[in-house]
């Protein structure tokens, strides 16, 4: 544009001027350039902001939605008796009637003390019956409250006009419910439906923090993701335009890895066969496991292992990758980002034959493939993400930091029990269940067997699927970022 601008004024001025319009244009260039600059600088920042706010507020809304449709209720009462007995509490949705399987009990121990009761009941519970025990006496009663999002208690007057059964209310103070038991078989009868929705409506002030806090966290990974859009998309892009290079170095390596033994690439499946088999042994021979999920411990405990095999084997590889083929990273020519993927596929290979061995083990047992065993695909491209975005970070950190690697090696001997994956995580506390299920390789764990015994399909988890991936883009985005910025540095350190 310059040239032809140039050439017109030398044709019509001369030579003269021509230096001064060429210094002047290309000035006038350079101002347009660094406005227009400016002006994308700034539309990215708004761009920025405007989708921080958006996924602020989204995130928050589905947080809310989230609290109304997950909780648990906990019915909660102070009680003190002269003697000490079983307290049972009974729930219905129908009014239809009483049975003792629908009941919890528990033991009133501390007699002519205070000792607070809690019972789990199901969300549905329109009408609760509070039994007493058997024996003949007086009974204070006091701070009867429904918990879920937030505590409502219920008010002591309103059980004035509750059903009694072979019970004396003697007397209804501000702070406790004075009753007298005539033994056999007292109780009180009374709906708690409304508490149960008021309290599940009015959240308390704890989970709006909770929820706000989350959600500005929320928003920051996803302006961080979009900020580095660009350079995710690049690091796909090297990897799908190098998908054969990527494939045969990933079959040498496996080939390789037990060349020097007597029976070659056999090893990289015996080895996990024997840790099933004797984790098998302890758990259902020597300490006589029982079923779980109604199906035998091994099948359920063969699905959360399998992934977790392939998880250890490709991360701790994939970490070290760089360091193993140095020799490919001190060559320009060679992209060496492609390191860690080829270490990844290559522990697939055995992982696709434990896909497998899942199958025969079930159709051994009666349980054969269904349509929901399909997410098995899915599950494994979970597994893949997190592997690929945990181990871009930690195989560029581990060339400068050496310590790296023997933390992760003992992460990995920790995460099998914390995952978790040899005991339902039944077994443990709202917070601590909650607090387990952050990591995300049970998200994977929970996958498979929900692919091949609960027969659960993926969507029907919409919150910890998001949870899931969100993080995975956090991890990958940060990996990506700093693998770039220390990649120039690499052949000094090796």
């Amino acid at each position: 544009m310059i040239y032809i601008i140039t050439k017109i004024v030398n044709i019509i001025w001369g030579n003269v001027t021509l230096e001064l319009i060429q210094k002047y244009i290309k000035s006038l260039f350079y101002k347009v350039n660094q406005i227009r600059g400016s002006l994308m600088s700034r539309f990215k920042r708004v761009l920025l902001f405007v989708i921080a706010v958006i996924s602020m507020i989204g995130s928050f809304s589905i947080l809310e939605i989230y609290n109304r449709s997950n909780y648990n209720v906990l019915l909660s009462f102070e009680v003190k008796s002269e003697f000490s007995d079983d307290y049972q509490v009974f729930y219905s949705k129908d009014n239809l009637g009483w049975e003792e399987q629908k009941s919890l009990h528990l033991d009133y121990n501390t007699p002519g003390d205070w000792k607070t009761l809690e019972y789990q009941i199901p969300k549905d519970t329109s009408q609760l019956r509070i039994d007493f025990g058997t024996n003949k006496g007086d009974i204070l009663l006091r701070s009867l409250i429904i918990s879920t999002n937030s505590q409502v208690p219920i008010f002591l007057e309103r059980l004035k006009e509750a059903s009694y059964n072979q019970l004396q209310l003697k007397n209804v103070l501000e702070d406790r419910l004075e009753i007298y038991s005539l033994g056999n078989d007292p109780y009180i009868e009374f709906s708690v439906q409304q508490f149960i929705q008021d309290s599940v409506h009015n959240t308390s002030y704890s989970h709006k923090v909770k929820n706000i806090v989350i959600s500005i966290i929320f928003s920051g990974l996803i302006v961080f993701i979009t900020r580095y859009l660009k350079t995710i998309f690049q690091f796909f892009r090297t990897i799908t335009a190098n998908n054969r290079l990527i494939l045969n170095l990933a079959r040498n390596d496996f080939k390789t890895k037990y060349a020097s033994s007597y029976l070659g690439v056999i090893w990289g499946f015996v080895n996990p066969l024997l840790t099933i088999l004797t984790y098998w042994f302890v758990f259902q021979v020597g300490l006589r496991s029982g079923n779980v999920s109604e199906v035998p411990f091994i099948l359920w405990f063969i699905t959360g292992i399998v992934p977790w095999f392939f998880f250890a084997e490709a991360f701790s590889g994939a970490t070290n990758s760089l360091q193993e083929y140095s020799y490919l990273v001190k060559k320009v020519v060679f992209k060496i980002e492609l390191l860690p993927v080829v270490k990844i596929v290559s522990a697939l290979f055995v992982h696709l034959f434990f896909i497998c061995f899942l199958f025969v083990v079930f159709a051994a047992y009666g349980y054969y493939p269904t349509i929901y065993n399909l997410q098995f695909i899915y599950y494994s491209v979970c597994l893949i993400v997190l592997v690929l975005s945990l181990s871009i970070l930690t195989s560029a950190v581990v060339l400068f930091f050496k310590d790296l690697g023997q933390i992760i090696t003992i992460i990995l001997q920790m995460g099998f029990w914390f995952t978790p994956i040899g005991w339902p995580v039944a077994m443990l506390s709202e917070f601590w269940a909650y607090i387990f299920k952050l990591n995300p390789v049970f998200y994977i764990v929970q996958g498979y067997r929900d692919t091949f015994i609960d027969k659960i399909l993926f969507y029907e988890r919409p919150y910890e699927t998001l949870y899931f991936w969100i993080l995975c883009l956090s991890i990958f985005t940060l990996g990506t970022v700093v693998f770039r910025k220390l990649k120039p540095h690499f052949a000094d350190v090796l």
